[in-house]
């Protein structure tokens, strides 16, 4: 299954750039690290987002994350922590980690 989605933002530049057209493709594995992936957030108003996997389950929290997730020393199975391109962009600091179940798609050929 392919969904049709529309990068909103800066948040992945400069490897996406706002407006830019993408088609995913629905997810029927585990998302791979430096994938792109297009994952639902509770945000009426932008209820998708799409980042860069920066971990996933059983990898160490990334450096970065760890003052955001003191308590948490490895991805916990069906999670991954996720960042964008662009170095102010929103990401697992502030996103938390990602439930695989709200991964819509991968992205193709990023």
């Amino acid at each position: 299954m392919w969904i049709r989605v529309t990068v909103r933002g800066n948040s992945m530049s400069p490897t996406l750039h706002d407006g830019q057209k993408l088609v995913a493709r629905r997810l029927f594995r585990n998302p791979r690290r430096r994938e792109v992936i297009v994952f639902r957030v509770p945000d009426p108003e932008l209820p998708h987002r799409i980042k860069r996997v920066a971990a996933v389950a059983g990898d160490p929290v990334p450096e970065w994350l760890v003052p955001a997730l003191p308590d948490v020393a490895f991805v916990p199975a069906g999670f991954v922590a996720v960042v964008g391109d662009n170095p102010r962009s929103q990401d697992s600091r502030q996103l938390g980690l990602v439930d695989c179940r709200d991964i819509v798609g991968a992205v193709r050929g990023t």
